[in-house]
């Protein structure tokens, strides 16, 4: 089964999503052969959906002209890409309270009608990727994001991804939230790491 594997931080080294993801994708391939597809979307973002891109999507694909089917050519590799996927990881470092602007434009080219949703008879919103199995590794510099937190109504960030990914079909989520990475002391810091990778280690065992 192929395992899609998003990372969408602006950072390389540094970044603590990748560092999460790295190590989850190890503990899962140790004694599996899991087959990871990788898609960088915080050092080489997708295009913008433009003006020709939206004309392109909303036109039916026996009346597309070549030019049109040229426009959705990246978004349809994105959307095969994740249609091949039984499994997806997206590791999304917090920004500004939400995702990256670089996740945010995958997100906008894989969102599309007659590929990850159709409009029933009804005129009903229905997605078209069922029984997928997705992990979100989100790293936050700020702590108390938390129910009950006082930054509790700044998650703009597991809310959307819920939201969106649901609406296209992916409901199987699984969130693992790191907080004070950034303002809280060094030893916060490093218990904060290690409890995740408990927390990754234990979802490793039936992924």
């Amino acid at each position: 089964m192929k395992t899609l594997r998003i990372d969408s931080s602006i950072r390389k080294e540094l970044s603590k999503t990748r560092l999460l993801a790295d190590y989850f994708e190890s503990v899962t391939t140790e004694n599996t052969h899991a087959h990871y597809i990788r898609r960088d979307v915080g050092l080489n973002p997708p295009d913008f959906p433009s003006e020709k891109y939206t004309i392109a999507n909303y036109t039916l694909p026996e009346e597309r002209t070549p030019e049109m089917i040229e426009v959705l050519k990246s978004s349809d590799i994105l959307i095969n890409e994740l249609i091949d996927a039984s499994k997806i990881i997206i590791a999304s470092p917090m920004y500004n309270f939400t995702i990256s602007s670089t996740l945010k434009t995958y997100i906008d080219n894989i969102v599309r009608i007659g590929r990850t949703f159709h409009i029933d008879e009804n005129g009903d919103l229905l997605g078209l990727l069922k029984e997928k199995k997705m992990l979100v590794i989100t790293t936050r510099g700020a702590m108390s994001y938390v129910k009950g937190g006082n930054l509790e109504n700044f998650d703009f960030q597991e809310n959307y991804l819920r939201a969106i990914f649901g609406f296209i079909g992916i409901t199987d989520i699984t969130f693992v939230n790191v907080e004070g990475l950034d303002f809280g002391d060094e030893m916060l810091q490093r218990n904060a790491l290690n409890e995740a990778k408990e927390k990754l280690k234990v979802i490793a065992k039936t992924w």
